[in-house]
């Protein structure tokens, strides 16, 4: 934390989780939202304003974080930004502000967010996913784990199940039962939590998954209550996603289709088992071998305060 505590004064604006410890550091300023709160007809002039040439009267709905702009020496956004308006405002009030915009989400159509609308605007450009970088020819950075400074010493012994799930259906429902029932016809016992996609009606299966988001905490007694978490992304999905941190926290096996976790520094095959390359009748061997911990330097990169602070190495 040497860089933030003593030499920049930072404004972090949007969705990054697990910021709330870096409060007592006086000189960075966090707002949760780039936007206020819209509803009812504000909604309709905010179309309005969005879709006005030049955006003159977009400042008018942003946050809090606008008054603190001419204070700060670097901001860093999210992807929640709707336009090129956010950048250009914060440059006109503070011209010598380096800015940040930081993609935790992967791109995959035209939206008002996307990297090539901003490249001949004053502003730096990363993203977490390795396949958005080399299409849109932007920096990569891995996204950071927000309770990865609370891990235990030791690892839970004491399991209820061997492997568990929890995550969106998002089309991957009929994959994922199938991989349960295979998992269970060898022997292990699993929990999937799977969540059902909103708006979206289910004829088969809906006494299989869950309505509504559990909390955070409840996750993570799930977690360390198993023997294995299951990773299982989308096809389009190039990015890190919390399972594998999650896995590397708690110090827990991890079950991924993700071809790419061999790039990684935390990548052990003691630890990981990729469902696209190792030998499935491998799978009870694999949970059997104790984990190997992970070295605490590989560990410390995915805290939320040391990448914050990697922006500045």
């Amino acid at each position: 934390m040497k860089q933030i505590t003593r030499k920049n004064k930072i404004l972090c604006v949007g969705g990054f989780d697990g910021f709330d410890s870096l409060k007592k550091n006086l000189n960075i300023y966090l707002y949760k939202n780039i936007y206020q709160p819209i509803s009812g007809i504000n909604k309709y002039y905010f179309k309005i304003d969005e879709h006005r040439i030049g955006y003159s009267h977009m400042n008018q709905w942003y946050g809090e974080w606008k008054y603190k702009v001419k204070d700060v020496d670097t901001v860093i956004l999210s992807d929640g930004i709707r336009g090129r308006d956010v950048i250009e405002y914060i440059h006109e009030k503070n011209p010598d502000a380096r800015i940040i915009v930081y993609y935790m989400n992967s791109i995959y159509g035209h939206g008002r967010n996307e990297p090539s609308r901003y490249k001949n605007l004053p502003c730096e450009l990363f993203t977490f996913d390795k396949y958005n970088a080399e299409m849109y020819d932007i920096r990569f950075k891995h996204y950071y784990y927000p309770y990865m400074d609370q891990r235990g010493n030791t690892v839970d012994l004491h399991c209820n199940q061997d492997i568990f799930f929890i995550g969106e259906d998002k089309g991957r429902l009929g994959d994922l039962l199938k991989l349960k029932n295979d998992f269970e016809n060898n022997g292990f016992k699993c929990k999937f939590l799977i969540l059902k996609t909103k708006h979206k009606f289910y004829f088969m299966h809906r006494h299989e998954l869950i309505s509504k988001p559990i909390p955070y905490n409840e996750v993570v007694k799930e977690i360390k209550q198993s023997r294995a978490i299951l990773d299982f992304t989308q096809s389009r999905q190039h990015g890190l996603t919390y399972r594998p941190m999650e896995a590397m926290c708690f110090q827990k096996k991890l079950i991924t289709n993700f071809e790419e976790i061999t790039d990684y520094n935390f990548y052990n095959p003691k630890n990981i088992f990729r469902l696209s390359y190792d030998n499935i009748n491998d799978l009870k061997s694999f949970l059997e071998q104790p984990y190997e911990p992970i070295d605490d330097s590989i560990r410390e990169e995915y805290v939320a305060a040391n990448w914050l602070d990697s922006f500045f190495q």
